[in-house]
């Protein structure tokens, strides 16, 4: 997410923390220990990077400059920005409270709760974070709401790209439905879900468990629609995003 236009505005928190390890195929990050030394996971996010490029550019997409990637333990955790053209990434270990969130997601299960990080913000989010820089360069105007959906659209159509993420798609889903169980709609019943998010969008981005509860239920509306969602329509259909609009 943009850190210009939100994270500042929010205080700092949530969206992500991200820990990679080792290359997989055609360059893609794999979340095999999310200890990782950020030298490591910095390298593994810039082959990302290429990847993504690549593949926006086999689509007729133009990319321009490609982000800097900067691994750094910041008040604002892992975000694009537009002012430096940079994607910055936090690393294990992230905050206290961050770690606790995860134990609340998972019952307590370390290492259910470390699976959760490494799939969500080690691999899951890496393009997510991608198709927010995307979204900037082809001018996609976008409200809160609907840029976090077409981020996790786009996501989702990049792995596309490689069958071999399917499986893994799919255990994130049933990851991210075990820690849905866990957390509550806070949409109040006076307004509709578009409208909350929109309008509080700075307050959710710093409570985790509300902000939690609608990334979570995008991305798993993202992977159930997976057949439907084309790399190559999706970045040609980018651009010409409306406001109001569903990506």
């Amino acid at each position: 997410m943009d850190i210009d236009k939100r994270w500042k505005r929010a205080g700092a928190l949530w969206m992500a923390w991200f820990a990679v390890c080792g290359i997989g195929v055609l360059g893609l990050a794999q979340t095999t220990c999310p200890s990782a030394a950020p030298a490591a996971i910095q390298a593994d996010i810039e082959r990302t990077v290429e990847t993504y490029a690549r593949a926006v550019s086999e689509a007729g997409g133009d990319v321009g400059p490609l982000p800097e990637v900067a691994v750094l333990n910041t008040p604002y955790l892992a975000h694009f920005s537009q002012k430096t053209h940079r994607i910055v990434i936090p690393y294990w270990p992230p905050q206290e409270s961050t770690v606790n969130f995860f134990l609340t997601l998972t019952a307590g299960d370390e290492a259910l709760a470390r699976e959760l990080f490494a799939e969500l913000f080690g691999w899951f989010l890496v393009a997510h974070e991608l198709t927010h820089w995307l979204q900037t360069v082809k001018g996609a105007e976008l409200d809160y709401y609907h840029a976090e959906i077409s981020a996790n659209d786009g996501a989702v159509a990049f792995y596309n790209l490689f069958p071999e993420s399917e499986d893994r798609l799919l255990r994130l889903d049933a990851l991210l439905a075990g820690a849905l169980e866990r957390l509550s709609d806070p949409t109040p019943a006076s307004l509709d879900p578009v409208t909350y998010f929109n309008a509080f969008y700075p307050s959710l981005a710093g409570d985790p468990y509300r902000y939690g509860y609608f990334q979570f239920r995008f991305i798993r509306e993202s992977i159930a629609r997976r057949h439907e969602l084309g790399f190559a329509a999706f970045v040609a259909a980018l651009g010409s995003a409306g406001t109001n609009a569903e990506p």
